[in-house]
């Protein structure tokens, strides 16, 4: 049967994401440089250039840490064990299928497919990061997505959305029609298509420069959100 996005578990985030303070901030959304095909890409990223979250609980076995992790996922129903290993208990990993914004606060409906990873091998200290399996997914025609039962991201009655684009492509063309004085099969005319107009919702223009700073802090307080729920949590578990 497949998985409708969950409503609790999200609005939870939302109110968490109300309330963040400075101190609170984990990720941030990042240009990179596109290597090979030119251009930029951008990433949710532990700030200050870290490779993970680091939460501390000084005294804890690896075992408590991930124990306490994998009640915290079965005490949400909508997060999802993705990949546990029980009897090393090293490191584990559990998704979440939500709701960051709709078209009225982001330009466009955005939908979350997140895969939060956490390693817990190391003493005190558990290593949270956000996977680059995850994925946005962006919609104005109101679709419905759901997580088929082979992880497929689908929508019902097939209504078009498209991966988050967090940069805009560059301006392009496009055939648009046929002159009719082209010849027997006439000759094709184009249109210019202005991105900046079709993707609203992006954060960055084709040349690095952000044009949607509101979805930049909407995005980066959603994935916050994640650590510092699981975090209340543990400080009460563990603390």
């Amino acid at each position: 049967m497949m998985k409708i996005i969950k409503a609790v578990f999200p609005l939870m985030l939302l109110i968490i994401s109300l309330h963040l303070y400075a101190q609170e901030r984990y990720f941030e959304i990042r240009l990179e440089k596109n290597e090979f095909g030119g251009g930029y890409t951008g990433k949710v990223l532990p700030i200050n250039d870290q490779q993970y979250v680091k939460l501390a609980y000084p005294g804890k076995t690896k075992e408590q840490l991930y124990d306490a992790v994998t009640d915290y996922v079965k005490s949400h129903s909508g997060l999802k064990l993705d990949y546990s290993n029980d009897t090393k208990k090293t490191f584990l990993a559990y998704r979440d299928f939500a709701t960051i914004g709709d078209k009225k606060k982001c330009s466009a409906d955005l939908v979350s497919l997140a895969y939060i990873m956490v390693v817990t091998d190391l003493k005190d200290t558990l290593l949270v990061s956000y996977s680059s399996t995850s994925k946005i997914f962006s919609t104005i025609f109101d679709a419905k997505l759901r997580i088929s039962p082979g992880n497929d991201v689908i929508s019902e009655g097939d209504i078009p959305f498209n991966e988050y684009k967090f940069v805009q492509p560059e301006d392009g063309r496009t055939q648009s029609s046929i002159s009719p004085n082209g010849g027997l099969l006439g000759a094709a005319t184009s249109r210019k298509i202005n991105y900046k107009l079709a993707y609203p919702e992006s954060i960055f223009d084709s040349s690095g420069k952000i044009v949607n700073l509101s979805n930049k802090k909407i995005i980066e307080n959603f994935f916050d959100a994640y650590i510092i729920d699981l975090k209340n949590y543990l400080d009460k578990r563990l603390k």
